[in-house]
Formats: structure tokens, C-alpha cells, sequence
């Protein structure tokens, strides 16, 4: 590949990775993107006399000032800044890929792509920045290499009109010979030490506050049946959605355990308490903030960590900010935020019905752990459930009289409030589990359920069962959550899903409080969406975003400390795993998704990928020392005319007419030309042939080449 070939290709990688970088923040609109990278593409087919005619560069300057004051219209008529902003730096980039004449136009796009990157350091907070960041990492070092080499080559004939030394340039430009293979592996070799700066930087000056990174927050993902309604029907159409909003490691998985690749993870959102005979609601009750202890929140109780289990949970940030809890969950454990330097706990709130939420301000989802009474512990008596609070849950909407017989029949000869419950759950269990769900029309949805279809999603199992319970007397809501997990190897933690949004009741029992009924028949569990084979690649995916928000965005003064602790304890356990069990995180590290320390190949891959990149490094100083040794490498097929060109200079220091090095072989021929030197036509001659065949790739003919050397015997003394 030419010089000029290989300088657009990584022009084009360089400007390439700055315009995709303003894509990250979702900033742009989609028709906006278009039309950029339509430009982009349309940019590589510019070639030629056209980079050089004067009305194209005049036309791309009026376009640009057409753009400019075309933003500052829409800007005075309220349209965003930030997006205007972005708009005007792609159309500057694009403007300079049509206008790629010399080295000063590269330098420009390259300067241009780096800005970029800079914005989406703020406007992404995302995997893919970090995917850019790296492709810069790699590519820089290239870009600024080619077009030093550009400058220099231009650098030779600084606006000479001679049109013979505009053709050398160009010829230079096309040979093959300025940069090869091992040119471009050198270069690419700088990427590493810059990597190893940048990550040094990284960690010894972590971030003071969330607020840096967390500009571009992107928008929340939606789970149904967590917001202030839910429709009857609305959690079981996202059954087939295999998004990932939550990562669980629930107690016992330590290092060397493999978990079974499905588990059934029950994590409890919200409950609702108002049925209208269609739509499940909650009534409006004031919030109250729930109490913090250091870093921990109690629900039932401060947690004792010698006996109480620890779930750890990393949540993505959804709309609905709800706080997910396993079941027997006590209390929850969140380390605070460092904002300017100073370290601020998060607010959670819980309202009736245990709806716990948290502020998500920031837009980075919550990292958090749950403990959870360990099974055969005795719980706290709860108090009893008054009149007043009863009554919402006891609440029946008129028209649901067959609903009622129906219960009625069900429990026949039952004698307490939990026999009826599980009675109705065992019969409700018999029937069947469908995605496949009709229009009810203008029938009640669970008239149309119970006495029709005898089949729906988990939401009409739960309604169904929460009306029989409440036509019977017992106090009953309706709860969403998740029931679910797949295991994830790469990042060892259970992996829930959109998919596996969940419906359930919850039942007040005297003496024992809010019992867990799931009425939805087993066979939910058998219906699943398709996994492909790309299922292997989301999970790395989903654990290499999942690493890189928590600690990369996360990194803050904390996660320092933690970190230098972690890496101490490494260094003096090298080669030693640690027992199985429960992840544990002390109270001053961050929370993350890991069970258990690293295990024993990811440290034997560590020490290797460190070993052999400083072996790669040491062979490469010794193959360029031994390079520099035999002296600069010269093409088979040149070696001729170079030996004729030495030959020549040696014959000029015998004449007093030496070259000095500053000076380059046809400024030299060209001076000597001026001077009327006696020998100037042989010493033009040599010069132009050497140059021809050594850069511009032409051939000399073995009859040329002894003519050549038959004048050189010429140059000598008088």
C-alpha cells in the first residue's frame, strides 16, 4: 500500500472514531446520523484536482456559514445547544475530509476527532466509550506518525512553483517503500505504554464525584408492572424480552462452585393494593425516609452479619427507581456517593406496602447488597394489621360475584385463612400458562379468565387469587417483582431479565404477617425466549458492561482505597485461593458483583498477558537495535543506484564540494547548478536517477547504470 493510501485509510479510522464518539450520548437524532454518515462516505470518494480547485474550498466555507448561522437560528428559537454543538463539529470534520490537501488538513481532522472524544468522555458513560477510547489509543500513535512523515515530505518543497517538484511529491507520496509492516507494528507498540499512562493516571487520581461521568445518561430501561399502574396482562407481554436489568450472587458462591445454570431468584419490587376490575394501582400515601446506619438500611431490623445472608445485587437504572428484595430481606446495604469529596449516602423512601425506592439522579442504576434472615431464624412478631389498614387490601370491585362463589366452592371446609390460600393457589395451579391472550372486550378480564380461557399470563393468577381471598375476608395485594436467573460464567453472578417480570399475592396471616402465595402453574418456567448462539457473546457483553460501570464510571476516592487494599492482600496471597461462600464486602469498599476471590486462571492469565507483553516489548528494542546496527535497510532492486550516489559524494568531499547534511540531495545539485560548478550536469543527473529509483520506485537499467558510473569517473581533480 502507498504512502498516501495508507495516510487516508487511517485518516479515515482517526476521523471515523471522533464522529461515532458524538453518537454514544444519544444526542443526535437518528436522521441527523444518517445524514453524517452519509457525508463520511461521501467524503472518501474526493480525490484528485478537484482537493485543489479554488470555488471547492470557497463552496464548503459558505456551506459552513450557512450551517453556523442556521444553528444560531434554531438555538434563539429554543432547540438545544449541545445537540447544535455537535451538529456543527461533524459538518467541520466532514468539511475537512473533503479538503484533505496536505499534512495541515490531517493534523486538523485528527485534532477535531480528539475534541470529539473528549465530548463523549462526558455525554457516554457507556461500554462503547470505552471501546473508542481504546480504538484512539491505537490508532493516534499511527495518525501522528504518518502525518509528522507528511509534513516532512511536504516540508521539502515549501511552496515551489516548479511543477517537477510538485510531481516528486506526489511520487514520494505513492511509493511503497516510506512505511512498511514493521513501521506500522512499532508505532502500534506506543499504544501500550500510553495505555499503561493513562490507566496509572486513572487510578492514582480517581474521580471526586459521579457528576463527571455521568453526563450522558441515556435513556432508562422500561420493566413493566412497577410504576404507579400496572394493566392486567401488561407484565406477561415482556416474557420473550431477554434484556438484562439485574445481576444477582446470591450466598454460598464462592470460588470453584458452579452454580446450576437456572435458579429461581425471587426479587420482590412493589405491591399495589387498589383493583378497579382492569388495572392494579396504589393509594396515595406520603413516603417516609428510611433511617440510615452508617451504610446500612434497615427494613426489619440492623442486619447481624454473623448469622444474617448477604445477596449481592447490581440493578440497571430503570425508570421506576425501585429497590429489589429477596425474600426475608432485612435490611439493605448501600455505600454512599463521594460528590466534590465528601461522602453522601443515598435517600431511600418506603411507603405501605413495602415500596422501597431510591433517587436516581444520577442515572447509573444502584449497586447494593440485601440481607436476608437466614432460613430456621426467628423473625420479629409483626404487628397486628388494624381495621384501617386493612381496608385497602379488602377492597372488591363490584360486578365480580362469580368470582366470589367460585372461592367460595374452592375452600368449602377450610379453617383458616392459610388453608383458603392454598387451596385457591393449588387450584389455580392446575390450569394452564399461555402467552397466547385474547381481547376480553367489554367481559371482566378474570370473568373471562376463570370461566373462558382457564389459562394467562402470571398477572391473571394473581389477580384471580388476591379478588377470592379478599371475597372471602382475607386481606390480599398483588406484588411484581422478578422470578428468574441464568447464570452468567463470565461475570459469576445470576442474570435476570426483562423477561422474567413476575407476578404474585401476598397474604396477611395473624401470627405470621405478609406470606409469599404464587398461584402461576410450574409450566411458567417451561416457556422461555429462543436462545441463540450468540447467547455465549451477550453474557461476556453484558459482564464486560457490567465491569466497566462499576469500575471505571464507579472509580471514585472509595473504590481507591479499596482497590489498594485488594491489590496488597493479592500480592501476598499470590497463588492461593480463597475459601468458598458468601461474598463479603467490608462496609468500605464499593459493592460489586463478585463472589469469592478471583479465581486461580484468572491470575495465571494476568501474570501471562504481562509476561509476554514486556517479552513482545524486549524482542522489539533488540530487532531495532540490531536494524539500526546494519544501518538504514535499503530495497534489493536500489542497492545499485545508492552505492553510485555515495560514489558521487565521495568524489564531491574530494572537490571541497561536500553536502552538508542539512541540506537535501536535489537542493545540493540544484546549488551547485547556481554556482556554475564544472561537474553540475553529471552531479543533476545521478541526483535525479537516485532519487527516482530509491523513492519513487522506478528501476534502473543495468546499461543506464554502468553510463552513469562511466561519468563519474569524470568528477575528480583537474
Amino acid at each position: 500500500m502507498s504512502f498516501a493510501a495508507l495516510h487516508k485509510h487511517v485518516t479515515y479510522m482517526m476521523a471515523g472514531l471522533g464522529l461515532a464518539a458524538l453518537f454514544l450520548g444519544g444526542e443526535l437524532s437518528f436522521f441527523v446520523q444518517a445524514v453524517i454518515v452519509a457525508g463520511f462516505v461521501a467524503s472518501v470518494f474526493v480525490e484528485g484536482p478537484r482537493l485543489h480547485q479554488p470555488g471547492w474550498q470557497r463552496g464548503w466555507n459558505v456551506a459552513l456559514l450557512v450551517l453556523f448561522a442556521l444553528a444560531i437560528v434554531r438555538g434563539v428559537l429554543g432547540e438545544p445547544l449541545l445537540p447544535l454543538a455537535l451538529e456543527l463539529t461533524a459538518a467541520l470534520q466532514i468539511s475537512r475530509l473533503c479538503n484533505r490537501r496536505s499534512a495541515a488538513e490531517h493534523q486538523q481532522i485528527a485534532m477535531l476527532a480528539f475534541l470529539q472524544l473528549c465530548a463523549a468522555t462526558v455525554l457516554s458513560t457507556e461500554l462503547t466509550y470505552g471501546i473508542a477510547f481504546l480504538g484512539f489509543v491505537v490508532v493516534a500513535p499511527w495518525m501522528l506518525a504518518l502525518t509528522h512523515l507528511r509534513s516532512e515530505i511536504e516540508g521539502h518543497y515549501p511552496g515551489d512553483p516548479d511543477p517537477g517538484r510538485a510531481a516528486d511529491v506526489r511520487r514520494v507520496l505513492a511509493s511503497r517503500r516510506v512505511v512498511g509492516p514493521s513501521f506500522l507494528l512499532g508505532t502500534a507498540a506506543l499504544s501500550l505504554p500510553l495505555f499503561v499512562m493513562t490507566a496509572a493516571l486513572f487510578v492514582l487520581f480517581p474521580r471526586v464525584g459521579l457528576g463527571m461521568l455521568s453526563f450522558g445518561r441515556g435513556s432508562p430501561t422500561h420493566v413493566a408492572g412497577f410504576g404507579g399502574d400496572v394493566e392486567l396482562g401488561q407484565v406477561g407481554l415482556v416474557r420473550d424480552d431477554p434484556t438484562v436489568v439485574m445481576r444477582v450472587v446470591p450466598p454460598g458462591i464462592g470460588a470453584g462452585i458452579t452454580p446450576p445454570a437456572r435458579a429461581a431468584i425471587r426479587m420482590r419490587g412493589t405491591s399495589f393494593d387498589r383493583y378497579d376490575g382492569r388495572r392494579w394501582s396504589r393509594s396515595l400515601r406520603d413516603p417516609r425516609a428510611v433511617r440510615r446506619y452508617d451504610d446500612y438500611y434497615p427494613i426489619e431490623r440492623v442486619p447481624d452479619l454473623d448469622r444474617d445472608l448477604p445477596f449481592e445485587i447490581v440493578l440497571d437504572h430503570l425508570d421506576d427507581p425501585v429497590v429489589f428484595l429477596p425474600d426475608r430481606a432485612v435490611a439493605v446495604q448501600i455505600p454512599g456517593r463521594l460528590t466534590t469529596g465528601i461522602e453522601v449516602g443515598r435517600r431511600l423512601t418506603l411507603e405501605p406496602g413495602l415500596d422501597i425506592r431510591y433517587e436516581a439522579d444520577d442515572g447509573l442504576g444502584l449497586r447494593y447488597r440485601a440481607w436476608v434472615a437466614a432460613p430456621g431464624s426467628r423473625r420479629e412478631d409483626p404487628e397486628p394489621l388494624d381495621v384501617a389498614s386493612a381496608a385497602p387490601y379488602l377492597q372488591v370491585p363490584a360486578g365480580h360475584e362469580r368470582v366470589a362463589h367460585l372461592a367460595r366452592e374452592w375452600t368449602e371446609g377450610a379453617t383458616s385463612d392459610r388453608d383458603r390460600a392454598e387451596r385457591i393457589q393449588e387450584h389455580l395451579r392446575a390450569m394452564r400458562y399461555s402467552l397466547d391472550m385474547q381481547d376480553p372486550g367489554t367481559r371482566l378480564p378474570l370473568d373471562a379468565f376463570l370461566f373462558e380461557w382457564r389459562a394467562g399470563h402470571c398477572e391473571y393468577f394473581s389477580t384471580a387469587m388476591a379478588i377470592m381471598l379478599r371475597s372471602l375476608g382475607v386481606p390480599t395485594r398483588n406484588a411484581t417483582g422478578f422470578l428468574g436467573g441464568r447464570w452468567n460464567a463470565w461475570g459469576r453472578w445470576y442474570a435476570i431479565t426483562n423477561g422474567d417480570a413476575h407476578s404474585w399475592v401476598e397474604v396477611w396471616l395473624e401470627g405470621e404477617g405478609w406470606v409469599t402465595f404464587d398461584p402461576t402453574p410450574p409450566s411458567r418456567g417451561e416457556v422461555d425466549f429462543a436462545r441463540g448462539l450468540l447467547d455465549e457473546l451477550s453474557a461476556m457483553i453484558d459482564a464486560l458492561r457490567t465491569s466497566w460501570e462499576s469500575d471505571v464510571i464507579g472509580y471514585d476516592l472509595r473504590a481507591q482505597r479499596s482497590l489498594a487494599r485488594r491489590l496488597s492482600r493479592w500480592l501476598r496471597e499470590l497463588g492461593a485461593s480463597s475459601p468458598s461462600g458468601g461474598a463479603r464486602i467490608s462496609p468500605d469498599e464499593p459493592t460489586r458483583a463478585r463472589a469469592g476471590a478471583p479465581l486461580p486462571w484468572t491470575r495465571v492469565l494476568a501474570i501471562s498477558g504481562i509476561v509476554l507483553a514486556f517479552g513482545a516489548l524486549a524482542v522489539m528494542l533488540r530487532r531495532r537495535r540490531g536494524a539500526q546496527a546494519r544501518g538504514p535497510q535499503v530495497p534489493e532492486n536500489a542497492r545499485e543506484v545508492v552505492a553510485l550516489y555515495r560514489a558521487l559524494e565521495r568524489a564531491l568531499e574530494t572537490l571541497g564540494r561536500a553536502r552538508p547534511l542539512d541540506r537535501t540531495p536535489r537542493e545540493h545539485a540544484a546549488l551547485l547548478e547556481a554556482e556554475g560548478f564544472v561537474h553540475a550536469a553529471i552531479v543533476r543527473e545521478v541526483t535525479e536517477r537516485y532519487l527516482s529509483v530509491r523513492f519513487g520506485g522506478e528501476t534502473l537499467d543495468p546499461s543506464e547504470l554502468a553510463q552513469l558510473r562511466e561519468k563519474l569517473r569524470d568528477v575528480k581533480p583537474s
